[in-house]
């Protein structure tokens, strides 16, 4: 049986983060996500390589943590090579995370930095979509073409 598939597709790659949109198969619902600079996949401190992984559900006490008490478990990115413990949880800068992925409902400045915003807010509408035991998950930059 196949899975669903949501994708991420990463449109700024910057010394102030890695900006994307995580897009849902149903609902026609998504949300901006934020993540580390590419540091070569180095754990804790790059984002994740562009690929197909496969998301699981588990408990997480950086989810915990990140949401407030309000989730004790949240999203794990699993098969990334080299990498463990890759969660989505809320979290608005590049600094909130550790090799993870934080969902906001917009983009903007908080502090001075670039950041995505509401992120407790989209968190609990990711934790709504996503009702399945496992997804896959595509991650992949947008490449403009110009003529």
């Amino acid at each position: 049986m196949s899975r669903a598939t949501i994708l991420l597709q990463r449109f700024a790659y910057s010394p102030m983060g890695t900006f994307g949109r995580l897009i849902f198969p149903k609902d026609d619902y998504s949300c901006f996500t934020v993540e580390r600079p590419w540091m070569g996949n180095r754990q804790n401190v790059s984002c994740i390589p562009e690929g197909r992984y496969v998301m699981r559900k588990r408990f997480s006490p950086v989810v915990d943590r990140a949401s407030g008490g309000e989730y004790p478990e949240g999203w794990q990115v699993t098969e990334v090579p080299n990498r463990t413990f890759i969660m989505i949880h809320p979290g608005n800068h590049m600094e909130n995370v550790e090799g993870c992925v934080a969902v906001g409902k917009g983009l903007g400045f908080i502090h001075d930095k670039w950041a995505v915003t509401s992120s407790r807010d989209a968190f609990r509408e990711v934790m709504e979509a996503l009702t399945g035991t496992e997804y896959d998950i595509d991650i992949r930059q947008i490449r403009a073409d110009y003529p």
